[in-house]
């Protein structure tokens, strides 16, 4: 069998780092797409705004 708790841990620990930068990915990206959504909304109150008066 050899030493296989080595290798699992590095096959573990490599399986972390990658959940976490993936998770890290995904939470730039939600946080840009309602930051773009916030930005698209205060537009249409401006243009609404301006249109009203």
């Amino acid at each position: 069998m050899g030493n296989s708790t080595g290798s699992m841990f590095y096959l573990f620990a490599i399986v972390i780092v990658l959940y976490i930068v993936g998770v890290s990915i995904y939470q730039v990206f939600l946080w840009f797409k309602k930051r773009q959504e916030k930005k698209r909304d205060e537009q249409f109150v401006m243009d609404d705004d301006g249109s009203k008066e």
